[in-house]
Order: C-alpha cells, then structure tokens, then sequence
C-alpha cells in the first residue's frame, strides 16, 4: 500500500492511498486523480515504511520509480 499525505491548495491535509504500486502507477500514467503536481507532500509511506521523500506531488512517481521497493517485500 502507498500512502501520500500533502497539503491542497487551503492548506488541508489530504491522503491518497493506492492498495499497490502498480495502482499508483496506473493512476499516473491515466492521470486519473484529481490532484495538482505542484501540492506539497508531507509524508510518502509504502507498506507502512515511512520514505523520506520531500517534494511535490508531482515529482513522487519518479522518486519511487528511483527506489528498490523490493526491500520491503
């Protein structure tokens, strides 16, 4: 599970949750969700590991395709 907190544009701490990676990685590619590239993320957790990601919204699917995911299998 990939979990993304940001901030939308009132300030408003927002989560999406995506049940894998392949999820995520298929609303990215449909840009099927409704969320600006430039929101701030606050906290990016994949199966509960907590990722040190610090950006925008935009910017995650590059940083995790950079990652070895594998590790936490």
């Amino acid at each position: 599970m990939i979990e993304i907190t940001y901030l939308d544009a009132s300030k408003q701490e927002k989560t999406m949750t995506f049940e894998s990676y392949e999820e995520f990685e298929r609303s990215q590619h449909a840009c099927l969700i409704g969320v600006a590239d430039y929101y701030p993320v606050q906290k990016v957790t994949y199966k509960g590991h907590d990722l040190d990601y610090h950006g925008t919204y935009g910017d995650v699917f590059f940083y995790l395709m950079k990652q070895d995911l594998s590790q936490y299998n």
